[in-house]
C-alpha cells in the first residue's frame, strides 16, 4: 500500500551497509551539508527521526521525545536498525488513511504524508552518509522529482508559516526532463534553471550550488532565489 516503500528500504539499506562494514573512523567523518555533525551525528539525528515519526503517525501527535543515540558503533547500528524496522512498520497502509503531520497544507493529515517524507529524508541523508564516507552517491531520479513538488508544496509555505522565508524576490523556473515548476509567487520567471531532477533536488535542499544546472534569464539574480532558505 505504500508506494515509496521500497525507496525508504533502500536507503536505510545503504545506512546500514555503511554502518556495519564501517568502523570508528566511519563514524567520525563530517558530513558537509550538514555543518558541525560527524556521520554518527546524522545517524542519531535520523534514527531519531524514525521514532518520532513512527509515534506522530500511531498516536497522532508531535510532542514526542526519543531517547538519545547510543554512542558506540555496533550498539548504534543495531539501535538505529530497531528504529528503521519499526517506522517501515508505521508507514504500512493506506495512504489516505488520516493521521497526524506537521504541515498545515490540505491533503498533508494522511498517511500517505509520511510515506513520502520518509522515503526523501531517508534518501537524502543516505546521500550525505555516501558522500561523507567517498561512497558512490545516488538518488533516484523519478523520485527527485516528487522531492522537488514536495519542496513546493510542503517546505517552502512551511518556512513562510514559520517566519523563516520571506517573500521571494522572484520566481525561478525549473526545468527538469518532461518537468516544469515555478519557484516563486511571479508568474513570469526571472530565470530558468535547467538539469536532471536529481541536480535540482540537490541544489534546492542546499547539498548542491547548482553549477550543475543550465541558467537562463537572469542568472545571478536566479541563483539568489535558489540560496534562500526554502527547506529547514
Amino acid at each position: 500500500m505504500n508506494p515509496y516503500e521500497h525507496h525508504t528500504r533502500a536507503a536505510v539499506d545503504r545506512i546500514l551497509g555503511t554502518l556495519r562494514t564501517g568502523d570508528a573512523d566511519t563514524l567520525a567523518k563530517p558530513v558537509a551539508a550538514c555543518e558541525g555533525w560527524t556521520v554518527a551525528d546524522l545517524v542519531g539525528h535520523l534514527g531519531g527521526v524514525h521514532r518520532w515519526a513512527a509515534v506522530a503517525i500511531r498516536e497522532q501527535r508531535g510532542d514526542h521525545d526519543t531517547e538519545p543515540a547510543p554512542s558506540e558503533a555496533a550498539e548504534l547500528t543495531e539501535w538505529f536498525a530497531a528504529g528503521a524496522h519499526d517506522l517501515l512498520e508505521a508507514l504500512a497502509g493506506d495512504p489516505h488513511r488520516p493521521t497526524w503531520s506537521f504541515s498545515r497544507e490540505p491533503g498533508h493529515d494522511r498517511l500517505g504524508f509520511w510515506q513520502r517524507r520518509q522515503a526523501h529524508e531517508n534518501s537524502m541523508h543516505a546521500w550525505d552518509v555516501a558522500t561523507a564516507v567517498g561512497a558512490p552517491a545516488s538518488y533516484d531520479e523519478s523520485l527527485a522529482a516528487d522531492g522537488i513538488g514536495e519542496v513546493l508544496e510542503v517546505f517552502v509555505p512551511r518556512m513562510r508559516a514559520r517566519g523563516l522565508l520571506a517573500e521571494l524576490p522572484a520566481s525561478v523556473a525549473l526545468i527538469g526532463p518532461d518537468f516544469y515548476w515555478l519557484l516563486g509567487d511571479a508568474p513570469d520567471p526571472i530565470a530558468e534553471a535547467q538539469g536532471s531532477c536529481v541536480d535540482i533536488l540537490l541544489t534546492l535542499w542546499h547539498r548542491a550550488d547548482g553549477s550543475a544546472l543550465t541558467w537562463g534569464g537572469h542568472a545571478e539574480a536566479g541563483r539568489a532565489v535558489l540560496r534562500q532558505r526554502l527547506v529547514p
